[in-house]
């Protein structure tokens, strides 16, 4: 039944889009940003020397922690808790910071519970007329819990609350807003597969993430959907003599959002609502807004295709130290977002009777073009593990 279901989804997606690219390749090469709530719950917390964040494990604890929670099935370690920090789009917006706190807790062989927060802090604002200053923020905390199938395979489900204060309480066109509220689930699935003679490792995570109720931040507005987002990722860990070993990684990301569709100019229907020339109405609810984005892109099939983000890797890792880079690219009509990312990370023991590993890894973004906001973004983040 499930698959009888499963394909029907994929044919109807497959001709929706069939006929748009079609009908709409004058639409092609048009900047068509996918427009969500709440952001800050799509950055990368945790330092990711290789660029992949949610699909293969890079010794820290923050890809499962953070991202996908079924890595941490993969980690036999019985406490790990990872204390992150980023300084985000500092070249334009000194004072604007994210901030991230998480910890898992291994009960025995098959169960592990954890705990993630994100805090996200706007800076500082002057309130028009007042004389005020208001200082804007956004926080994330989820509770998960990940299972193991078997020693190199586990599944994970989180339970999220997000709460995003945007305009403290003030009047907005005259209408009186507050903070937006919204609840989200989180599920991730990880597999090591072991290649011949130990020689190799191969890596599959699959996540989804931030599926949830919509927001908004006035009574009589329209809710926005939050970013609820699909990745998947492939690693392959070439293991080398003496305690080395090489990781080759790719990710990709889909943002599980309506596309904005292309409305005819001025002209609208007895409702009063804007008639659409190509694409979908993307009021509609989350679960059925999951299913169009595969297949409501104005442009058709290869508007659909730019709507993934694409990620690689390589770490190399010697003893307790290891030195990565990764690459980022975004369709140059969906946010134009490409950069390259390095990184460092290195570990050391301490205490007697109870021997802890403290991990220490930093990442630096270095966008391919000129002026980017991204520029000069630093990550830091140190984890514990017992």
């Amino acid at each position: 039944m499930y698959r009888k279901t499963i394909t029907a989804v994929l044919f109807f997606a497959l001709v929706q889009m069939t006929i748009g690219q079609n009908i709409n390749q004058n639409l092609e090469g048009r900047i068509n940003n996918l427009t969500y709530a709440v952001p800050f719950l799509t950055i990368p917390l945790s330092p990711a020397i290789n660029g992949v964040i949610t699909s293969v494990p890079d010794g820290t604890a923050g890809p499962g922690l953070y991202g996908n929670p079924g890595l941490l099935a993969l980690d036999s370690a019985r406490l790990q808790t990872s204390i992150d920090y980023t300084p985000w789009l500092r070249a334009r917006f000194p004072d604007m910071n994210l901030f991230g706190i998480g910890a898992s807790y291994r009960l025995n062989a098959k169960h592990t519970l954890g705990m993630s927060f994100r805090y996200f802090s706007l800076g500082t604002f002057a309130i028009a007329g007042t004389g005020r200053r208001f200082h804007p923020n956004e926080f994330a905390g989820t509770l998960f819990y990940t299972y193991n199938l078997d020693k190199l395979t586990g599944i994970g489900v989180g339970l999220k609350y997000i709460y995003s204060n945007l305009t403290g309480g003030y009047y907005i066109g005259g209408i009186e807003s507050h903070p937006g509220v919204a609840l989200a689930a989180d599920f991730g699935f990880a597999r090591q597969i072991p290649g011949r003679n130990g020689k190799v490792d191969h890596f599959i995570g699959i996540s989804i993430k931030n599926v949830g109720s919509k927001i908004s931040y006035t009574q009589n507005s329209d809710k926005d959907f939050i970013p609820a987002c699909l990745s998947a990722g492939y690693g392959l860990r070439i293991n080398l003599p003496g305690r080395q070993s090489l990781t080759f990684s790719y990710e990709f990301t889909k943002l599980l959002v309506p596309t904005p569709p292309v409305y005819y100019p001025d002209s609208t229907d007895r409702n009063g609502d804007r008639v659409i020339q190509a694409g979908f109405d993307p009021n509609v609810g989350v679960f059925r807004g999951m299913i169009q984005s595969f297949y409501d892109a104005p442009a058709g099939f290869q508007e659909e295709i730019s709507e993934f983000t694409h990620s690689f890797g390589i770490v190399y890792n010697y003893r307790f130290l290891s030195a990565g880079a990764g690459y980022f690219n975004q369709s140059a009509t969906k946010g134009n977002n490409k950069f390259f990312t390095a990184g460092l990370s290195g570990n050391f023991r301490f205490g007697r009777k109870v021997k802890t590993l403290a991990r220490l890894s930093v990442s630096y973004l270095m966008p391919v073009y000129k002026n980017s906001p991204l520029g000069n973004t630093v990550q830091v983040g140190i984890n514990f593990i017992i």
